[in-house]
């Protein structure tokens, strides 16, 4: 596209917007068929629908995006081979341990549980929660007659670190583009994010997770229900009962 060409194109979109500016301070003046068909460019030619972001939804021969090489994939087992070959936290593989997720593989799944960041006790179980917040969590998914076999679980981050210190803001974004790609692959019929770096990542919020939990938010078409970590549930048992109205909000939205 040569300049002259692109210079035009900027000019179009510059007067579109001034139009559309007047119109919006109620400067009113005729709109003829013309003048609306100009302020309402004809759409792109339609995609298939997806909330994938470039990061890894790439072309089939492999490209740099932010800085980090990425190759496109197509299955939760090529994703997961993707995040085993990741260096984008950790210039070493062996400096950290990888924890992917665990439950149903097929499209369509009732629930898909997004916990705060696994620490040690998660590495040595090779699971996403372990412990009695796992065994906690068993019982609240019984409560809304779900099995741990139903749902699947994963962490907003997929490392385990040697040290252990609060998720970076750096670690959780570059992250997150595998964490959306699960999501897309397993089309989940609604998520519950458990934990405040969980929810806050998945709702793009700064709001504290008490300030969050209560409503049910969406996330590209999917219901999202935020709520406490089982672990913080058993440091803090009086907030069961708000979890129990986040698991009620929950079951009814399976059922609907």
């Amino acid at each position: 596209m040569n300049k002259e060409t692109l210079s035009l194109i900027r000019l179009l979109q510059e007067t579109r917007n001034l139009v559309a500016f007047h119109h919006e301070c109620e400067l009113d003046y005729p709109l003829s068929t013309t003048l609306r068909s100009f302020l309402t460019p004809k759409p792109p030619p339609k995609k298939r629908a997806s909330f994938f972001p470039d990061v890894i939804r790439t072309k089939q021969d492999e490209r740099k995006t932010a800085g980090h090489e990425v190759l496109s994939v197509q299955s939760l087992e090529d994703l997961k081979n993707s995040v085993d070959s990741c260096h984008r936290c950790f210039g070493n593989k062996e400096q950290h341990f990888i924890i992917f997720g665990e439950g149903p593989t097929s499209r369509g799944v009732d629930l898909f549980i997004i916990l705060d960041p696994p620490g040690i006790e998660e590495e040595k179980a090779h699971s996403p929660i372990s412990g009695p917040p796992r065994e906690l969590l068993v019982k609240m998914l019984s409560a809304i007659k779900l099995s741990l076999n139903e749902v699947f679980l994963t962490n907003i981050i997929k490392c385990v670190t040697p040290i252990q210190h609060p998720a970076k803001k750096e670690e959780v974004s570059s992250c997150l583009p595998y964490l959306v790609q699960q999501i897309e692959m397993l089309a989940p019929k609604i998520i519950c994010t458990m934990g405040q770096v969980a929810s806050q990542t998945l709702l793009k919020s700064t709001q504290s997770l008490f300030g969050l939990r209560g409503t049910i938010y969406n996330f590209h078409g999917i219901p999202v229900v935020p709520t406490f970590h089982p672990a913080q549930l058993i440091k803090t048992p009086d907030l069961k009962k708000g979890a129990w109205h986040d698991l009620q909000k929950i079951l009814q939205k399976i059922k609907s």
